[in-house]
Parts: structure tokens; sequence; C-alpha cells
């Protein structure tokens, strides 16, 4: 899954999903907002916090997350029997799309996949409305799922002439939805490690497609070199289990609320970086003014913000700096499979190393968790159906 640089190859929409529009929720902040914030929001630093160093030759193991959806647009019928519908796309037919705002999406094919373009922030917050994506859902708990909703850019000047509120609106919700689409990623990847352990288990030893599959999670999360053959010992095999996991939501939206000032700064809308990792990579943005005796870094930029997301999740999951998030997330998760709800407040605590600024910048993102209430995140899933992508 984990990979710098993979293409997403979007559905097909069909006429109804064009004429709707792209389906997507509101209000998982409060309505309230402090000094602080506002000026977060407001002012997008061009100073990035994060100080680990991202090796630019690094490389991952990638799997393509969307198919193409073939439809027959020729002859308008189906040639076989009726797929069942995917509870996208129940969610979808089930709403009166009569009333959305002027003017419309627009679907657009590209060499590497189609999108929707010119979807304003007022028309995904009219999605937002339509499928009860809404702060009073989510804490009645009647919200458990949202739209697999991918933006594949990030525009200078989204926010402007918008109000601080209507701004973190938006951002959190986009975010999420790629936070969500990554976790998924990984926890198959865990599922899939498990289910080979627990084979062997019953087998006595690995099989040789286990143990290459093995070794190549093992490679991809940097528990052991490439060119090593040994067998994984026991140890390994407990450190690939803390590596193979997914990160709590709420965590993910205060750190990049924090790194990219909600989606405004420079860096954001140049390299579709959300968490101000460090490079030094010809291809890295660089800061008007760097830090003296750093070198020639500058901010690793990202084709789209998803794979921003992704090498995020690789970082904490792999950089030695972070052994003790996975430590505690290892602690939180216990025995449970699959996806769990994680303490993202308790988590943010183990991140002194991710800024230069340590105990400081952990207790802004504890803060930030808090008064946003993101813990809501961590509850949700994405909606089964194919992705569909905006911009």
């Amino acid at each position: 899954m984990l990979s710098q640089s993979k293409k997403y190859i979007a559905v097909l929409i069909t006429l109804a999903l064009i004429l709707t529009g792209i389906v997507f929720g509101t209000d998982i902040t409060k309505s309230t907002t402090q000094t602080t914030e506002q000026q977060l929001a407001k002012e997008p630093t061009d100073t990035p916090t994060a100080n680990i160093k991202l090796d630019s030759s690094d490389t991952h193991s990638a799997e393509v997350l969307a198919e193409i959806a073939l439809i027959n647009a020729d002859i308008g019928v189906a040639t076989g029997p009726s797929p069942e519908k995917t509870e996208l796309e129940i969610i979808r037919d089930s709403i009166d799309w009569s009333d959305a705002p002027s003017p419309a999406p627009e679907l657009v094919k590209t060499d590497d996949y189609d999108v929707f373009i010119n979807v304003t922030s007022e028309y995904l917050m009219y999605v937002f409305d339509k499928v009860g994506f809404t702060g009073e859902n989510l804490d009645s708990g009647e919200t458990v799922a949202i739209p697999p909703l991918i933006v594949v850019s990030i525009s200078k000047g989204w926010a402007d002439d918008q109000t601080v509120q209507f701004k973190k609106n938006i951002f959190y919700r986009v975010i999420l939805a790629l936070l969500l689409y990554e976790n998924e990623d990984i926890l198959r990847e865990r599922e899939e490690l498990l289910t080979i352990l627990e084979a062997a288990a019953e087998g006595g030893s690995f099989s040789a497609e286990q143990s290459n599959k093995l070794h190549q999670l093992a490679y991809s999360y940097r528990v052991i070199k490439e060119d090593s053959k040994e067998p994984l010992t026991e140890e390994q095999i407990q450190e690939l289990l803390k590596r193979v996991d997914m990160v709590p939501p709420s965590l993910g939206l205060a750190q990049a609320a924090h790194e990219s000032g909600y989606a405004t700064s420079r860096f954001a809308h140049t390299g579709n970086a959300l968490f101000g990792q460090w490079d030094w990579s010809a291809k890295a943005i660089k800061p008007k003014q760097q830090r003296k005796g750093m070198g020639n870094y500058g901010i690793k930029s990202f084709d789209q913000p998803v794979d921003s997301v992704r090498s995020y999740y690789w970082n904490l999951n792999t950089h030695r700096s972070y052994a003790m998030f996975r430590t505690q997330r290892a602690i939180q998760r216990g025995q449970q499979r699959g996806r769990v709800v994680l303490d993202g407040e308790k988590l943010a605590g183990t991140l002194t190393s991710y800024s230069e600024r340590g105990k400081e910048y952990t207790e802004e993102l504890k803060s930030t968790i808090r008064f946003n209430r993101l813990e809501r995140a961590d509850k949700l899933r994405l909606m089964e159906g194919k992705a569909v992508y905006f911009n």
C-alpha cells in the first residue's frame, strides 16, 4: 500500500452522479472560536515545524485502490445481471438533489483519472448537509460513515472570503476522507499480516509464499534491510505488528491543521503538503527563510494530497523518533482486530520529536483535538463504494 507516487484510477461516474454531483456532509467543529484558533486558520505559516529527515529515495509497495467502472454508455443498458448497489450508491440515490446550488460540478477525464472540477466550498457544504455529516449527527451517533470523496489538489485561495468557522468545517471534512482512505489500506495490510501469522501458527512454519510476503512487509516498514534473507525473528514480527497499523484520524486532522494552516499555506497549495515533512531533494519546496545549519532543505511536495497523508502515516509508522507512539498505540489496540477507536489526544503527547517546539507543540495538538471535538472522527469510517475524485 505504501507508495510515494501512486496514480489513482478514478471511477467513471454514471449520468445520475453527474447530475447530483459529488456526495459528502457538515459541522465537525463547534460553532464557537478562540483567538488562537482564528489566528491559526487566518495566518498560514511559511515555516514548518516538522524536523524529521525524509530520504528522497524511499519507495514503498503500492496497489491501485480504485478500478475503472466500465459503463456501456453507448447502448445505455446492462449486459448482465444488475450488481447490488454499494452503500454510497444507496445513499446517493435516496437523496433529492433538485435544490443543488449552481454551478454544478463538471466531470473531466484526464490521462490518470476522471475528476469533478469546479466544486465550490458552498457545493461541498450542501452535500455534507444532504448526507447527514453534521455535528448533531456525530454527537447522536447517527452518522457512522462518510463518503469516499478524494480531493486531488489544493487550490490557492480556496478559503478566501470565508469565515474561520466555514474554512474549518470544509477542511476537517475533506482531510478526514483522505485519512480514512489511507487507514483502510493499512488495515488491509495488517489483516493480511495477521492471517499469515495465524496460518503459520497452525501449520508450524511459514510457507515460501508466506515468508516472502512477510519479508516484503518488513522491508516496506523498515524492520529489515532489503538484502536480508534470514527468517524473521519473533522480535521482528512483533515490531512489524506495531508498525502496520492505523493512525487515529483526530491526530491526523490536528497535525494537518497546524502544519498547513488549514490547507492555506504556500506548501499546501504549491505541493499538496499537509504535514510539513522536511526533504533535501531537488523537488522540495524551499522556505523563504531556511534555518541556519540545517542544509539546503525544503518541504516535501506531493502529486496529490492523499500522497501527503500516506507519507505522513509511513513516517509515524517507521521512523525511530516515533517508537513511543507505536508502543502506546499497540497498548491501546490490545487484542482488538480491524478498525479500532484510538485515543488521538493521548497519542499526540508522544510526538515531541515531530517539532522543534517539543512538548509545547504536542500540547497545542491536544488542545486542537479537544476544542474542535475531533475525537468524534475516530469513530467514523468510509462508506462502501468506489472513491469519487474532485478538485
